[in-house]
C-alpha cells in the first residue's frame, strides 16, 4: 500500500493563504509585527523605501535548519503558549497555525528574507523566492541577530495617507509595550503608541466601564466609575452615588431562558464555564452635546481634548483579531439602540448607548478562552455558539451602565418640567392697549422687556418639551402597534367564530343527549370502554367541555365591548371597576382567588381603562409565573394619598425570578423577562400607564410572593 501527499503549487498557496487571505494590506503586515513578536523582537522597523518595504527586526532570527524545518514547512508551528523572553519577560505568542508568513504574498511578489540566529556559531541565511520558486543559500556570519525581509513588486500604492492610516491601524492593534515599533517613510519617522494608554476620565471619557467576567462562578463584575454630571445633580440624585457604581451580574440566570441561546440549562452552564475567564474595559462620552443638553442634564464636559474615537477593540492577549480593530460594530450597539430608540430621559423607555458615544477594549486569551476559535486566515472568529455567549455577556454588562446611567439623567430631568406661564402683567396690558406703551415708566419698560425675553425662552422650552414629548410618543407607539396588531387579528377571529358560540357552548351536552337517545351512553361508560385514555369517551367529551369554556371566555373577552367613554375621565368608585376586574378573573380562572382591600366609598377621577390595563397585566403576570401552582391567592390594596390614588399589590407565589431580586426595578423595562416565549411588555405596560397619568413606580419587591406598590397622579383629573 503506497502512501500518497498532496503537491500543491507554491503559486497557488500563496494565492490562495496570501493574496486572497488579507483583507487589507494593514492586517498583512499586522501578520509580520506578530512574527516579529514571537521571535523575541524588542525592536521593529516598517521602511518604506524606493518602492519596497522592509521588515526589519532584533529578534532572534533562523538559521537554514528553520527555514527547511518550520518555515517551509505550511500548517505547522513550533510555538509553545508563552515564552520567557531574552530580557526576562513573559511573552504570549500569538502565532499557532503556520501560514501568517504568507501575509508576505498579500504585499508583493518578490521577497528577500535575510536572518541571522542569536547563536553565533550559525551562519546567517537568505531566503529569496517569487512564490513560483524558492531558493536557500547561507552567508557569512552577521554581528546583529534578527531578520529582514525586503518586499518589492509590491501589490500597492503606498503614500503618506495609507501610511498614517498604517500608523493608526497598528496602534489600535497592537497592545503591549514588550516591543517598539517605527514606521519609516521618506523623511518622516513614526512611532506607533499603544491607542488606550492610562485613560483619564474627564479627558479620554466621561465613564469608564470594567467588566470581570469569572467563568467558575458565571458571575461578571461591574464596575464603573464617572465624572459626566456637575455636583449640583446631588441635589436630585441623593440616592445615588454619582462617581462610583459596583454590581455582580449571574449570567446564568440572565441567560437561562435566552430564545436564542439553543442549549439546554446543564448545556448552557457547562458553556459559561467553558468560555473562560475575561477582561473589559470600555470608555463613555457623548460626542458633541449641545449646549441646552449641557445645561438641562447638568452634564460636566461639553468638550473632551483627547475623546477616544468609538469602536470596540478585541485583543487576543497582545493583537487585536483583525476584523475586531474597531472598525466593525461586532457586539451589535446599531442594533440594540434601532431596537429600543428611547433617549436616556425617556420616563419608561429604555435608553441604549450609541455606536459613536462608547469605545474601548475586550482582553482574551489564547489558552484560556480557547474555545473563541480564530478563523483559518486569523482574520476574525468562529461565530459559533461560544461566541454567541461571549457576545451576550458583554451586552449584559453594557445593559447594567445603560440602566445606572439612565437613572441618574431621570432624576436631574425631573428639574426641567416645564411650568404654564405665569400672567405678565406688562405684557398683559399692552396687549390690551398697545398705546399704553408710550406712557411706561423706566420700570416698567425694563419689566417688559424682561417679560417679552422670558416668553421667548419659555417659546423655545415649550418647543423642546413638545419635540420630546413626540419622541417619547413614537417610541411607545412602535410598541403598542405591536400588540394592537395581535389584538385585532384575535378579534377578527373571535368575531368569525361569534355565531358559532351557543354550539361551542352546548355540543357537548348535545353529544350527550344523543347517545342516550340511541341507547349508547351506558354503553361508553362501562368500564371496560373507559380504561384506555385514548378510547374513553366521556372523558374525551369532559376535556373538550373545558376547552370549549376557555375558547369561549377568550371570545367574550375579546369581543367586549371598547366604548369611547372609557377612555374619558370622570369620577368612578374604584373598588366597582376594580371588583368587576375581580369577577371577570375569578370567571375565568378558578383556582385564582382576589382579594380587594379599600373603602367600597373611594372615588377618582380617571378614565375606566387605565385600572384594567393595570390590573389585567399585573394578575396575567402572576397567574403566567405561577400556573404550576394548584391555588393563587392576590392581594389588592388601595387608597387616597395627597391626591394621588396608592396601590400594593401581592401575590403568594412564587416571586421574581432570581435575576431580578438584585434589581427588581429592572422588570419595568420593556422586553425584559424572564420565561422563554414571554415579549416582556406586561410589566411595561403597567409602569408606562402609571407614568403617564403623574404617577410612579415606588417599590417591588419578589421575595416570598411578588408585590408592587405605585401611586397613580391626577394628570386625568381635568
Amino acid at each position: 500500500m503506497e502512501e500518497l501527499k498532496y503537491i500543491i503549487e507554491d503559486s497557488t498557496i500563496a494565492e490562495l493563504l496570501g493574496v486572497q487571505n488579507f483583507t487589507n494590506q494593514e492586517s498583512a503586515i499586522l501578520e509580520l509585527v506578530k512574527n516579529a513578536f514571537d521571535a523575541q523582537a524588542t525592536k521593529l522597523e516598517i521602511i518604506f523605501y524606493d518602492n519596497e518595504l522592509i521588515i526589519k527586526d532584533n529578534g532572534t532570527g533562523m538559521n537554514s535548519e528553520d527555514i527547511k524545518q518550520h518555515w517551509m514547512h505550511v500548517g505547522k508551528s513550533d510555538k509553545d503558549y508563552e515564552i520567557i523572553d531574552k530580557n526576562n519577560k513573559k511573552r504570549v505568542l500569538a502565532g499557532s497555525k503556520g501560514i501568517g508568513r504568507f501575509a508576505l504574498s498579500r504585499l508583493g511578489s518578490s521577497i528577500k528574507l535575510y536572518s541571522q540566529k542569536s547563536n553565533s556559531k550559525d551562519k546567517s541565511v537568505l531566503w529569496t523566492t517569487d512564490w513560483n520558486k524558492s531558493l536557500l543559500q547561507e552567508k557569512e556570519i552577521l554581528n546583529n541577530c534578527g531578520t529582514e525581509i525586503i518586499i518589492s513588486e509590491l501589490r500597492d500604492k503606498w503614500n503618506k495617507t495609507s501610511i498614517y492610516k498604517l500608523s493608526r491601524y497598528l496602534s489600535r492593534t497592537y497592545n503591549d509595550s514588550l516591543m517598539k515599533i517605527n514606521i519609516k517613510f521618506e523623511n518622516e519617522l513614526l512611532e506607533v503608541q499603544k491607542y488606550f494608554v492610562e485613560p483619564k476620565i474627564g479627558y479620554n471619557c466621561t465613564s469608564k466601564i470594567n467588566f470581570n467576567y469569572l467563568a467558575d462562578g458565571n458571575s461578571l463584575i461591574c464596575t464603573i466609575g464617572t465624572d459626566e454630571f456637575l455636583p449640583e445633580a446631588i441635589k436630585y440624585c441623593k440616592d445615588v452615588n454619582l462617581t462610583l457604581f459596583n454590581t455582580n451580574v449571574d449570567i446564568y440566570s440572565e441567560l437561562v431562558n435566552d430564545k436564542d441561546i439553543n442549549l439546554s440549562d446543564k448545556e448552557l452552564k457547562k458553556a459559561l464555564k467553558d468560555i473562560g475567564n475575561f477582561d473589559a474595559e470600555f470608555y463613555f462620552s457623548l460626542k458633541e452635546p449641545s449646549s441646552k443638553d449641557v445645561e438641562k442634564f447638568l452634564y460636566k464636559y461639553n468638550v473632551l481634548l483627547g475623546r477616544y474615537e468609538s469602536g470596540i477593540i478585541l485583543y487576543r492577549n497582545s493583537f487585536s483579531i483583525s476584523s475586531y480593530d474597531g472598525t466593525k460594530d461586532w457586539i451589535g450597539l446599531g442594533k440594540r439602540s434601532r431596537l429600543s430608540p428611547a433617549a436616556a430621559s425617556h420616563p419608561t423607555g429604555s435608553w441604549r448607548v450609541r455606536e459613536n458615544q462608547l469605545a474601548g477594549k475586550v482582553v482574551i486569551d489564547k489558552k484560556e478562552n480557547n474555545l473563541l476559535e480564530d478563523l483559518s486566515n486569523r482574520q476574525g472568529l468562529n461565530e459559533n455558539i461560544y461566541f454567541e455567549i461571549f457576545v451576550k455577556i458583554l451586552d449584559l454588562g453594557i445593559a447594567t451602565f445603560e440602566r445606572y446611567r439612565q437613572s441618574i439623567i431621570r432624576k436631574i430631568n425631573t428639574k426641567n418640567t416645564v411650568d404654564i406661564p405665569n400672567e405678565k402683567k406688562v405684557v398683559d396690558k399692552i396687549i390690551k392697549n398697545p398705546t399704553l406703551i408710550k406712557d411706561l415708566s423706566s420700570d416698567e419698560v425694563n419689566k417688559f422687556i424682561s417679560e417679552v425675553i422670558e416668553y421667548k425662552k419659555e417659546n423655545s422650552d415649550f418647543k423642546k418639551e413638545i419635540h420630546n414629548t413626540e419622541e417619547r410618543y413614537k417610541y411607545d407607539i412602535r410598541i403598542l402597534n405591536v400588540l394592537a396588531t395581535s389584538g385585532l387579528k384575535a378579534t377578527s377571529i373571535a368575531h368569525e367564530m361569534h355565531n358559532d358560540r351557543n354550539s361551542v357552548a352546548d355540543n357537548c351536552d348535545a353529544i350527550i343527549e344523543a347517545m342516550k337517545d340511541f341507547g349508547i351512553w351506558e354503553f361508553v361508560n362501562e368500564s371496560e370502554r373507559t380504561k384506555y385514555a385514548y378510547s374513553n369517551i366521556p372523558d374525551l367529551i369532559e376535556k373538550n367541555r373545558r376547552v370549549n369554556k376557555k375558547i369561549i371566555s377568550f371570545m367574550d373577552t375579546m369581543l367586549a365591548e371598547v366604548e369611547k367613554s372609557q377612555f374619558f375621565a370622570e369620577e368612578h368608585n374604584v373598588y366597582k371597576l376594580l371588583d368587576d376586574i375581580k369577577k371577570v378573573w375569578e370567571r375565568d380562572y378558578a383556582w385564582i382567588t382576589i382579594d380587594l382591600s379599600l373603602s367600597d366609598s373611594t372615588f377618582y377621577v380617571l378614565p375606566e381603562d387605565i385600572l384594567k390595563v393595570i390590573f389585567d397585566n399585573l394578575i396575567l403576570n402572576s397567574i403566567q409565573q405561577n400556573d404550576d401552582k394548584n391555588h393563587l391567592d392576590i392581594f389588592i390594596k388601595a387608597s387616597c394619598n395627597s391626591g394621588s390614588l396608592v396601590f400594593e399589590y401581592k401575590d403568594n407565589g412564587k416571586g421574581l425570578n432570581k435575576k431580578y431580586q438584585d434589581d427588581p426595578m429592572k422588570i419595568l423595562e420593556v422586553h425584559e423577562t424572564s420565561r422563554k416565549r414571554g415579549h416582556g411588555l406586561g410589566m411595561w405596560i403597567v409602569n408606562n400607564t402609571v407614568v403617564m397619568s403623574g404617577g410612579e413606580v415606588k417599590k417591588i419587591d419578589g421575595i416570598d410572593g411578588f408585590t408592587i406598590q405605585f401611586a397613580l397622579g391626577g394628570k386625568y383629573d381635568g
